[in-house]
């Protein structure tokens, strides 16, 4: 399952390496924050055709949220932007500006999020005559993040409950973590320090390399995540409590 855009950029990352010269667009930045109003709410992205063909783009965004299971579900085609132009044509080499402007609420309760969706149509722009037998027609495609981002937000993240659980038929400790804020955090550098008592002295403390699956992941605002990890052998028997420690941003 797929919940970031570091995965789609690694993945991305990998192909060029294994077939360099094979990406069909660049499309940047690939994360931006909007302001709600005013001068921050409007944008400007940058696509290139780095093939030596004319090919077709199309940009669009999309609202998104993440399920406690990790599972990324992203909406219908958001009209509260406006993006021009949402299709473009591009000669070999062509650079176009693509301008994004939020056009929704100036006061969201806190920070929503988006994806950016810059992808390749799988369209014979040149009309070159038709060939016999079947092809493989390659298009590409880029995710990206936007937030809409009220004065202010900031997030709040909460460890909620920590238990030995099974996951996938195999031992493993059920982390829920939620975010309580008003803007996003990615849980970079996490560790999670267990005791057997609430507010009592951690007798175990995982650190980001014992957090498979969890480390990095992205908390949206007002989020719940479910995560399972490898199971420590020193847990203490009984009730865990726990709270998670991340570095400053």
């Amino acid at each position: 399952m797929r919940s970031s855009t570091t995965r789609i950029l690694t993945a991305l990352a990998l192909a060029l390496l294994a077939a360099p010269g094979l990406l069909g667009f660049s499309f940047e930045p690939i994360t931006q924050d909007f302001a709600p109003s005013g001068e921050g709410a409007n944008h400007v992205f940058r696509v290139v055709n780095t093939t030596a063909d004319r090919i077709a783009v199309r940009v669009s965004v999309r609202p998104r949220r993440i399920e406690p299971n990790g599972e990324e579900i992203q909406g219908k085609e958001s009209d509260e932007f406006v993006v021009y132009p949402r299709q473009m044509l591009l000669d070999p080499g062509e650079r176009r500006s693509v301008r994004v402007a939020w056009r929704g609420t100036d006061s969201p309760e806190r920070e929503l999020s988006f994806r950016i969706i810059a992808e390749q149509l799988p369209v014979n722009v040149d009309e070159a005559p038709a060939t016999q037998g079947g092809g493989i027609v390659l298009t590409y495609r880029y995710e990206g993040s936007l937030y809409v981002v009220p004065p202010g937000a900031s997030p709040q993240i909460q460890l909620e409950t920590v238990e030995s659980a099974f996951f996938n038929g195999q031992p493993a400790l059920g982390i829920t973590v939620r975010n309580d804020g008003t803007r996003h955090r990615l849980l970079s550098n996490a560790r999670v320090e267990i005791s057997s008592q609430p507010g009592g002295d951690p007798v175990v403390t995982l650190g980001p390399e014992a957090l498979p699956g969890m480390n990095g992941e992205n908390m949206l605002a007002g989020s719940t995540r479910d995560f399972y990890v490898p199971l420590p052998a020193e847990l203490p028997d009984g009730s865990l409590y726990g709270r998670i420690v991340l570095d400053e941003e």
